[in-house]
């Protein structure tokens, strides 16, 4: 039997002469790759190399999630699509959905996509990320927290009856305060006055559902003029709860034409609030700029205000309003109601339906106090006004109730103090367990 040198001096002869003939002849396309193994005395005959070790299962599914990682993104599906593409990951729906396509492939697809983009995207790049955020949503959440119009279900005041307030399901938590939304300006073909109508909803991390800000049908729209462009809102209509994931402020408002046909999309738009986004924003659209003022409140408790007439009586001023700030942030008032006339807007049982009732509050002194206000306003002057002002301290749950007169009207107002859960779950599961 040769020896080892003998054979290393043979392969590498052999290979010299393979290297010579393949110069001098073209070689021929798809000719599969040889591999030579000296023998000993028998001629070397060409052997198939070995096709490479599959991939495991851990290297194929890495592979496939940072392909589609790279085609949302090519897509501009944005965080939400980033979710859904961990979820197909650890489900294994991505390789159905992949199929035996190749990188190349996958990436020329998503170029296409990207070509499909309407002019919706460089003329209202703002509304179509709106129309891509109700479709994301429909497409990764519906199945988990319902459809994307859901209201929530969990109410103000959710924990206030409570009879023993747990902290692992109701606590201190940090809030979300909507002061004002306001049509800062508008575009041709639109003309003050404008009638409004459509939604703008908040959707936080409790149940994940609408939590409504503003709501009108076209029936019922309200008149903004030049001089007086703030809606009027009517919620949020419980706590909006926030953590360091996002909560998104939802406006599909639009303007009333002569007839049906002829209605604007004056804003129609997704702002999304994170823990370091300012707390002013003026977002613009095609027809539009709409601005908000918000800000994010730190160990705060739900404040539900309701207000009774005790006793009738002229109102003194042909105009009113009440208003609740908090002590940290007195200047910044909300609005809970204006009215017009010298009665007070009461229902058959005295009392006065606000026109939106739950703020938050923060439950840490000194800072802790809300601050409640009813003014009486003559005419246009808005400094020729009567005003009285009642400061409540906050509660964990319960109700605090002070009386306040003016003019010849005497007033009775009620706010009903609660902690908030952190979860659906954990609302759920308070009540399962004390009652």
């Amino acid at each position: 039997m040769p020896c080892r040198k003998a054979r290393l001096r043979r392969r590498r002869r052999q290979q010299r002469i393979l290297v010579d003939m393949e110069s001098s002849i073209a070689p021929e396309v798809g000719m599969p790759a040889v591999d030579y193994d000296a023998d000993d005395g028998v001629d070397d005959e060409p052997v198939m190399s070995e096709e490479p070790a599959a991939p495991s299962e851990s290297d194929r599914a890495a592979e496939e999630a940072a392909e589609e990682e790279a085609m949302a993104m090519m897509m501009g599906l944005g965080g939400l699509a980033d979710e859904a593409a961990a979820e197909a990951a650890n489900s294994g729906s991505k390789k159905n959905r992949r199929g035996h396509r190749s990188t190349h492939d996958l990436m020329v697809r998503a170029r296409e996509k990207q070509g499909e983009i309407p002019e919706e995207a460089c003329t209202d790049p703002n509304a179509y990320a709106a129309r891509g955020h109700r479709e994301d949503w429909d497409w990764l959440f519906a199945r988990l927290y319902g459809p994307f119009d859901q209201i929530t279900s969990i109410p103000a005041s959710c924990f206030t009856d409570l009879r023993r307030p747990n902290n692992r399901s109701a606590r201190m938590q940090e809030m979300l305060q909507i002061f004002s939304i306001r049509v800062g300006g508008i575009r041709k073909p639109l003309k003050w006055p404008l009638h409004v109508f459509g939604s703008i909803a908040v959707r936080d991390v409790l149940d994940h559902n609408r939590i409504m800000a503003f709501h009108r049908e076209r029936d019922n729209c309200q008149t903004l003029t030049k001089k007086d462009r703030f809606l009027t809102l009517t919620g949020p209509t419980r706590g909006v709860v926030v953590d360091v994931h996002p909560t998104y402020i939802e406006v599909d408002l639009k303007a009333k034409g002569a007839t049906e046909s002829e209605d604007r999309d004056l804003s129609y738009l997704v702002v999304r609030s994170m823990p370091s986004s300012p707390s002013f924003r003026a977002v613009p659209s095609k027809l539009s700029t709409l601005e908000l003022t918000y800000v994010r409140m730190y160990y705060c408790v739900e404040a539900a205000i309701s207000v009774r007439v005790r006793k009738h009586g002229l109102w003194p001023g042909c105009r009113g309003l009440f208003t609740a700030s908090t002590a940290s942030l007195e200047d910044m008032e909300i609005p809970l109601l204006a009215f017009e006339g010298d009665r007070l807007p009461v229902d058959g049982s005295g009392r006065i339906e606000l026109a939106r009732r739950v703020i938050c509050v923060e439950l840490l002194q000194p800072e802790g106090k809300l601050l409640f206000s009813a003014k009486a306003l003559r005419g246009g002057d808005e400094k020729d006004v009567r005003r009285v002002r009642k400061t409540f301290t906050p509660k964990k749950v319960g109700k605090t109730k002070e009386n306040i007169k003016i003019g010849s009207c005497e007033l009775e107002v009620t706010v009903t103090w609660s902690l908030l859960p952190s979860s659906k779950y954990d609302y759920d599961s308070a009540f399962r367990r004390y009652y």
